[in-house]
C-alpha cells in the first residue's frame, strides 16, 4: 500500500513463496513518487488460507517505510495589526484576534471566526498521570518536582521567599508576523526557568516554541510539552500519526502511520484505576473539532499528542472512574516527548533509560496551532 500524507493512493497484491529458513527478494509493485508530500509504503502479510487460529486474510505482520519529497515552503504575507497597551498585547488579522496578557502572564484569548477557542492560558506541562508500573517504582516521589512545576510555574518570580518582580512579555514585530515571548519560573529546588514564544501570522497560525535549559539536579521529566484547555464541545479528534491505538515511546512498534479519527472520550482507556492513557506519538497534525468541523488544528514534526476530557492531575486524583469530575474541557497536550510507560514489572522496575527524556542538552518543542 502507498499512502501520501496519510491518505491511501494505491494498493497492490504481491504473491510470495519463501521456503522455511531461506530468503527471497521481491521488487515492490509501486513506483517511487515525485510530487511533494510524505509517502508511506506499507508491506502487510496476510494468511492465504483459514487456520484454527485465524481466517484467510488475517494480517500476520507488517512493515512501513516513510520517505519525503520536499516542497517549497509557502510564506504567509497576509497583514496583521499589533496593538500594545499598558497590560495587554493584541494581534489581529482578517479572521482572528489574539490577546496576550502582561498581568496574567500568557495567551489569554484566541478568537477565530468570531469564536473563542481557548478556555484558559496554555501552560508548559512536565507531568503525566502515573500508571500502575510507575506506582511500583515510586515515580511520583522521584519526579514530584515536575508535578509542582506544572501546577505552579509563574511569570512572577519569588526568590528566598521574597517577590522580586515579574517577567514582562517581550514583543518583536516583523514584516508579516509578530512574536510575543514569556519567561516562566518553576518552583523547583533549585529553581529553573522555561521560555515560550508565540509567533502570530496573518492567516491565524501561531508558531509556538517552548525551550528549557536542563538543570542537572532536577534530572529528567515525565513529559515536556504544553497543555491547552478547549471547550468540551470540541470532542472529535483526527490525527495523522501512529495509531489507531494509543502509543508511547516504548509502545509504538505495533502501530501504523496513517490518518485516524475517534471521539475524545474514546481515548479514555477503561482501566480499573484512571491513569495516563490515549497518547499518540509520531503525530504530524491533529484536529480537535466540534460536530460541525470547527475547532483547532495542531501541527508539528512527530509530536507526542493527546486529547482527553481530563488533565493529568484529575486523572491522578481518581481511584475509580466514578470519582472523575464532570467533563468541563477537552484537554489537549502537545509534547516534544513523554517518558515511556513500561517498567518490566509493576513492583519496582523503572522505565528503560533509552525511553527517558534526554536532558543532557537543551530541550526545544516547536509546533503550530490555528483555528479551523
Amino acid at each position: 500500500t502507498l499512502a501520501k500524507d496519510g491518505k491511501v493512493v494505491c494498493t497492490k497484491p504481491l504473491a510470495t513463496a519463501v521456503a522455511p529458513l531461506s530468503e527471497e527478494t521481491y521488487d515492490l509493485p509501486i513506483a517511487k513518487q515525485e510530487s511533494p508530500g510524505e509517502y508511506t509504503v506499507t508491506v502487510s502479510f496476510h494468511l492465504k488460507a483459514d487456520t484454527v487460529w485465524a481466517k484467510a486474510g488475517h494480517e500476520v505482520a507488517f512493515g512501513q517505510y516513510v520517505y519525503q519529497v520536499e516542497k517549497a515552503p509557502v510564506a504567509c504575507t497576509e497583514e496583521i495589526e499589533v496593538i500594545r497597551s499598558t497590560h495587554n498585547i493584541g494581534i489581529r488579522g482578517a479572521h482572528f484576534e489574539v490577546l496576550f496578557s502582561a498581568l496574567n502572564g500568557g495567551l489569554v484569548s484566541y478568537k477565530y471566526a468570531g469564536r473563542e477557542m481557548i478556555e484558559s492560558i496554555p501552560k508548559p506541562n512536565f507531568w503525566r498521570a502515573p500508571i500502575d508500573n510507575d506506582c511500583g517504582n515510586l515515580m511520583q516521589m522521584r519526579y514530584a518536582q515536575w508535578k509542582i512545576a506544572s501546577m505552579y510555574l509563574n511569570h512572577k518570580d519569588y526568590r528566598d521567599g521574597i517577590y522580586v518582580g515579574g517577567h514582562q512579555p517581550q514583543l518583536e514585530v516583523k514584516e508579516h508576523s509578530a512574536v510575543v515571548s514569556y519567561t516562566y519560573v518553576m518552583p523547583t529546588t533549585p529553581m529553573a526557568e522555561c521560555h515560550i514564544s508565540y509567533e502570530v501570522f496573518g492567516d491565524g497560525r501561531v508558531k509556538t516554541t517552548l525551550t528549557y535549559d536542563p538543570v542537572k539536579e532536577l534530572g529528567d521529566m515525565p513529559e515536556f510539552g504544553m497543555l491547552f484547555k478547549l471547550n468540551a464541545d470540541y470532542d472529535r479528534l483526527e490525527w495523522y500519526g501512529l495509531g489507531p491505538q494509543e502509543t508511547y515511546a516504548d509502545r509504538r512498534c505495533g502501530a501504523k502511520l496513517g490518518v485516524y479519527k475517534n471521539r475524545v472520550a474514546d481515548n479514555m482507556a477503561q482501566y480499573l484505576v484512571p491513569q495516563e492513557c490515549g497518547n499518540k506519538v509520531g503525530v504530524r497534525y491533529a484536529k480537535v473539532t466540534d460536530e460541525r468541523g470547527r475547532g483547532m488544528l495542531f501541527t508539528g514534526d512527530e509530536l507526542s499528542f493527546s486529547a482527553l476530557p481530563y488533565t493529568p492531575h484529575e486523572l491522578e486524583n481518581a481511584m475509580h472512574a466514578y470519582e472523575l469530575p464532570e467533563v468541563h474541557y477537552t484537554v489537549v497536550r502537545v509534547a516534544l516527548a513523554q517518558m515511556g510507560i513500561g517498567g518490566d514489572d509493576s513492583w519496582g522496575a523503572p522505565v528503560h533509560p533509552e525511553y527517558h527524556i534526554d536532558v543532557t542538552k537543551p530541550l526545544t518543542l516547536r509546533f503550530g496551532f490555528r483555528g479551523i
